[in-house]
């Protein structure tokens, strides 16, 4: 993956740019399938407390993975090492409004629409499956990264049908979002990752 260097204004617009798109395609897709896109569903409190715990341990899972020493670990520290120049930039009040922009933009399209539609139109199963599918494939930048995207696509995807609160998942993938951009961006060493490269 190669990855184009950006300047802080380059970066931010063209983030905020792609979760409007694909917000609209979340409102189009529910208005033309007749899908309601429903933040709060019915175990709220249980939703949000599961995500103030999923976040956390999302992350250290990714940060462990990520300082593994297997070809796993290689390839995302590739990444990082590649990804970080694009983000240096940003500031935390940035980073913390993409991840928000991008949980619930996100959120909307691939749970509240895609994986409910799907579900709709199949079964339940489809419908977490073909989600999460979607969602890893428009995150491409190798094949682990592919492979580890779908999995937290399924881990969203079965939170959503357990408690029927986007809001909840909403909250996970924000808060995961933010802890992984602000250690990008500031300590890039928890992943593993300094200024001579790879390790």
């Amino acid at each position: 993956m190669t990855v184009p260097q950006m300047t802080r204004t380059g970066v931010f617009p063209l983030l905020l740019a792609i979760q409007a798109v694909c917000l609209l395609a979340a409102v189009v897709g529910g208005s033309f399938s007749g899908v309601e896109l429903n933040l709060l569903g019915g175990a709220l409190w249980g939703a949000l407390f599961f995500a103030l715990i999923g976040a956390p341990a999302s992350f250290v899972s990714v940060v462990w993975l990520t300082r593994s020493n297997t070809a796993v670990g290689r390839t995302l520290r590739r990444h990082c090492t590649q990804l970080k120049p694009v983000f240096a930039g940003l500031s935390i009040g940035q980073i913390a409004v993409i991840a928000v922009v991008t949980g619930i933009c996100e959120e909307l399209l691939f749970r509240g629409f895609l994986q409910v539609w799907w579900s709709q139109l199949s079964s339940p199963l489809v419908g977490l499956l073909g989600a999460s599918l979607v969602f890893a494939l428009l995150h491409w930048a190798s094949r682990v990264y592919v492979l580890l995207t779908f999995v937290f696509g399924l881990i969203l995807g079965l939170a959503y049908q357990a408690s029927g609160s986007l809001l909840g998942v909403i909250t996970w993938h924000a808060m995961y979002d933010f802890l992984v951009l602000v250690t990008l961006v500031y300590n890039p060493h928890l992943l593993g990752v300094d200024a001579a490269g790879i390790h």
